[in-house]
């Protein structure tokens, strides 16, 4: 399987907008409101849009081949929305340039080895499938993010999907 550069680079473009459309929307709560705990995903809007950063953020050192940096999630505690937004700009940014490389060089099929903690065999995968996972990872918790501001009371709730991310380009 070779990759289209094109679809990649929408993929990951979407991916970005729709991460910071969320984190934009939170300026409008109160700090309390944006760590109010649920019992959804990492538990607050901001655990949950740190997290889908710090995972973009690891995974793009494992795709690129890099030691893994230590965890956005444990260097910042309590981060303004703001604050997440400069962290996702850097992060999206290097994400690209990581995949980028991967797919210029034609490596979306080759293997890499993911080692997990307690576990005595690492998990192999493609690297494409790598970049498939950080971006659905992604997906899953602004589902998360947006039923906690629906719990929240927030109307107007964005629409990410992918087709209105293309619109507002």
């Amino acid at each position: 399987m070779t990759g289209d550069r094109g679809t990649i680079d929408r993929l990951l473009g979407h991916n970005a907008w729709a991460t910071a459309l969320l984190a934009d929307r939170c300026r409008a709560l109160s700090p309390q409101q944006f760590a109010r705990r649920f019992e959804i995903g990492p538990g607050t809007l901001q655990r949950t849009l740190l997290h889908i950063v710090g995972a973009m953020r690891r995974w793009a050192d494992r795709i690129g081949d890099r030691a893994v940096r230590p965890s956005v999630e444990d260097e910042v505690s309590a981060p303004t929305p703001d604050e997440i937004i400069a962290i996702l700009d850097e992060t999206a940014a290097d994400l690209a340039a990581v995949v980028g490389c991967v797919v210029d060089e034609d490596r979306l099929d080759e293997i890499m080895e993911h080692r997990i903690r307690g576990w005595d065999e690492p998990f192999r995968f493609t690297r494409g499938t790598a970049i498939i996972h950080v971006l659905t990872h992604g997906v899953h918790h602004r589902a998360q993010a947006l039923n906690i501001l629906r719990r929240l009371g927030v109307e107007d709730l964005p629409d990410l999907d992918a087709i209105e991310w293309e619109l507002h380009s």
